[in-house]
């Protein structure tokens, strides 16, 4: 046994395909969409999920509702929910980035390899190239990729580390 098989442990007990249809026979808006399981397992993805969702939930093993994952899939993305406020809440993927909402933080990787951190007072950005941006309501900071100059800006001043030395001047 590996140390990974034995640090391993049993997380989701079932998975359910669905189709949720918004509108019934007539073409009406329904208040709650009719939730149905198909017999065969397949599901075409509607191009308007406004009309007709096929989504996936997965069932925690400890019965937790809130552990439990619903997987809706999208024409144009992939979306994860659950009601998990010790972990991470939410994910969306596309064709460009993946998302993640952990806690009142949304990260997004992006295609490039970048990263966007954003809480509700700041964001930091990781560039593709290893460059680092963080802005606040106060202040914006900036480190080149290498690491060899920083600068600092806020309303009143601008200062700089550069391989020729130091700058700070007052706006």
């Amino acid at each position: 046994m590996t140390k990974l098989t034995r640090s391993m442990h049993r997380v989701w007990k079932s998975a359910q395909l669905y189709i949720g249809f918004h509108r019934d026979p007539e073409g009406k808006l329904r208040d709650a969409p009719k939730v149905w399981p198909p017999k065969n397992a397949r599901a075409t993805i509607h191009a308007d999920p406004k009309e007709q969702e096929a989504f996936v939930m997965l069932k925690s093993v400890d019965g937790d509702d809130a552990q439990d994952v619903q997987i809706k899939l999208r024409p144009d993305i992939i979306v994860l929910r659950r009601g998990c406020s010790d972990a991470w809440d939410g994910i969306i993927a596309d064709q460009y980035s993946v998302k993640v909402k952990v806690g009142g933080v949304s990260i997004r990787v992006n295609y490039d390899g970048s990263i966007a951190r954003e809480d509700g007072d700041s964001t930091t950005w990781v560039e593709a190239d290893g460059g680092v941006l963080k802005k606040t309501e106060f202040v914006e900071a900036a480190m080149s990729p290498d690491g060899s100059e920083l600068t600092r800006r806020t309303p009143d001043n601008l200062t700089a580390i550069t391989q020729s030395g130091l700058v700070s001047k007052d706006r």
